[in-house]
């Protein structure tokens, strides 16, 4: 059998920090031949040398830039054993008080760029029978308050993925979707701070760092999952959506209640 990770050439977008880089370190721990992105020239750089690996400036809600780039990765590396894709942004508030031109970028980078990174990826994958493995949130199955605009956008990649499993079946590819609760990233410390939800200390969510959660996507790829879980109270959320929804909402109210929230 071949080895998923030990000299295969994967893609990790949103590398430069938090779960990407975190992944991309533990990939190339296993023996993985890297490619790297991020918008973060300067940070991208340090963790390219870092880890040895090839990297590129991209935006990926640019579905132009973002193929060119996959192009010149897969020449790169040799084609693409897998990517996972972490590239994403968060803006926490209460929706009205978010202005749309940032909910429309929410949206634009975290669900449109999926779309764009996996519309690149996929022939190379469906070449080397590789993973996409996308990073999403509980948030996508359990919409969460002051993460309206997150949570749509999550959503939305919760059923792309499960439209992509579907059509890449055949072919031989494995989709992932990675669904944490609150991670410790600058994405999240940058906007989140006093959120409710974070404030609450529920027993139902929890803050983890990255590294906590780079082994499940590694596992996952490994596993060839499709929900990745990085622990039990993900898990557990996700089963009541899906089977106990009338818990999830007064679970979710209280909660956002005990962090202050109205």
């Amino acid at each position: 059998m071949v080895d998923p990770i030990d000299q295969q050439p994967y893609l990790v977008t949103g590398a430069a920090s938090g779960m990407g880089l975190a992944t991309a370190r533990l990939l190339r721990q296993r023996g993985a031949r890297l490619a790297l992105w991020d918008r973060q020239a300067e940070a991208l750089e340090q963790v390219s040398a870092e880890l040895s690996a090839f990297s590129s400036v991209v935006d990926v809600s640019d579905g132009n830039q973002t193929r060119d780039a996959m192009q010149q990765t897969a020449a790169h590396l040799g084609g693409l054993r897998g990517v996972v894709h972490a590239a994403g942004i968060l803006h926490a508030g209460l929706f009205e008080q978010v202005d749309l031109a940032t909910q429309r970028r929410t949206v634009e980078v975290n669900l449109f760029g999926t779309m764009a990174v996996a519309h690149a990826a996929l022939p190379h994958l469906r070449n080397s029978g590789g993973s996409l493995v996308m990073i999403s949130s509980v948030a996508g199955f359990s919409g969460a308050p002051e993460y309206a605009g997150y949570s749509a956008s999550k959503a939305g990649m919760l059923a792309f993925a499960q439209a992509l499993r579907v059509e890449t079946a055949r072919a031989g590819v494995h989709i992932g979707l990675v669904s944490p609760l609150f991670v410790q990233t600058p994405m999240l410390t940058g906007y989140n701070g006093a959120t409710h939800l974070i404030r609450s200390g529920s027993l139902f969510f929890e803050t983890r760092r990255p590294e906590d959660i780079a082994p499940y996507i590694v596992r996952g790829i490994e596993r060839r999952q499709f929900m990745i879980f990085p622990g039990w109270r993900p898990h557990l959320l996700y089963l009541l959506s899906r089977y106990l929804d009338v818990l999830l909402d007064p679970i979710t109210r209280l909660t956002y209640r005990q962090g202050g929230g109205q």
